[in-house]
């Protein structure tokens, strides 16, 4: 399997250990289906995390789902829509790290003080 193909879901529990490092504490982890599988519940579990994802439908024991708070993701997803809007950042046009992390920052900057005279203006 060539790198642009490989699932996510591999790289999760990486992830959770290197967000828990630098946060602390992380409540919940929600995700979607993708995610649905026994070592990625328990990499949350591992951190203290409890795993907010949907049973994928071939699932034969699905777990429990917090619909409330799986409700929420859409607020990230919006968030990733409105980085994507910027060419630079959704091409990745920056070959550097730094850089590349730099932009990311402008633009989540831009996104706030949008918001922020948007609320202001209601």
């Amino acid at each position: 399997m060539r790198p642009g193909q490989a699932h996510d879901a591999p790289l999760l529990k990486g992830m959770l250990k290197r967000t828990a490092a630098r946060l602390g504490e992380v409540d919940q982890v929600v995700g979607d289906k993708g995610f649905d599988g026994g070592p990625q519940r328990r990499a949350c579990e591992a951190i203290g995390a409890a795993a907010v994802i949907p049973a994928k439908a071939n699932r034969v024991d699905p777990e429990p789902l917090n619909e409330s708070a799986y409700r929420e993701r859409n607020r990230v997803e919006r968030l990733f829509a409105k980085l994507k809007e910027f060419r630079r950042v959704a091409t990745r046009y920056d070959k550097l790290k730094q850089t590349f992390l730099g932009m990311i920052h402008l633009v989540l900057g831009f996104i706030s003080i949008k918001a922020k005279i948007n609320v202001n203006r209601a």
